[in-house]
């Protein structure tokens, strides 16, 4: 039997995580900002924001024009409790999470099948459970790790890659799905190289020169071939007492 992974992202997290301590704010376009005044700027903006307007690093005295965009302070606390929330609803699911980053989490679907039914019944019962925490997310499910990582952020809902089909599913997404270092991508951008597949079809020699290992691994990822273990996370004991 293939060994699966899933991966779950949430989009617009830093927003996700103010709207759902505050439901008033669920279904509206929702901008985030930072920093201390007269500096204030927009910092995370969910689609209806964006297609109002509104984009990341905006100054607040630009972004209280916009009658329509509900503007709140970001909060760290509210993602840390966001995020908190992910790692439940992913431990409720699979004893072996990896705690990728603040807005993905990855976990080992072995053995879950015989639990939750097909790799898609286990998918839709992720968004379920996230969606009952007040989070919408996306899931991608691959043989490999790092190709479950690019095609949830490349796809929006619930993705099955099949075995051998990595490279064909994968090679239609934008270079940033592989989530590449600011400078790389500017690199790649002045190159013409825009999708995973354009990038998949440069030659791996003249890459490495010009862009070291982290080419040569970027590559790898684009052509679905990038392989590694998963970074298995213990849940945290947390004991507090109160008088």
């Amino acid at each position: 039997m293939v060994m699966a992974f899933a991966s779950i992202f949430v989009p617009d997290f830093l927003v996700q995580a103010v709207v759902r301590a505050d439901p008033a704010l669920r279904g509206r376009a929702v901008a985030l900002l930072e920093g201390a005044p007269p500096l204030t700027k927009v910092v995370a903006a969910n689609e209806a924001a964006l297609h109002a307007g509104i984009f990341p690093g905006m100054m607040k005295s630009n972004a209280e024009h916009f009658s329509g965009v509900a503007l709140r302070p970001r909060s760290l606390q509210q993602e840390a409790i966001a995020h908190t929330a992910l790692l439940d609803v992913c431990w409720s699911i699979s004893p072996r999470i990896e705690d990728t980053a603040s807005d993905t989490v990855t976990l080992s679907l072995a053995g879950l099948e015989s639990l939750f039914g097909s790799q898609e019944a286990v998918a839709g019962r992720l968004v379920q459970r996230a969606a009952e925490c007040g989070l919408a997310i996306r899931v991608a499910v691959a043989a490999n790790i790092e190709v479950a990582l690019v095609a949830v952020r490349g796809f929006a809902g619930i993705t099955i890659v099949p075995p051998g089909a990595e490279n064909k599913i994968l090679q239609g997404l934008p270079v940033q799905a592989l989530s590449p270092p600011p400078e790389i991508l500017e690199i790649l951008q002045r190159w013409g190289v825009h999708t995973c597949g354009a990038l998949a079809a440069l030659p791996l020699l003249d890459l490495s020169e010009r862009l070291g290992q982290a080419g040569v691994r970027l590559h790898a990822r684009a052509c679905g071939t990038f392989t590694r273990e998963l970074v298995v996370a213990e849940p945290a004991h947390h004991f507090e007492e109160q008088w």
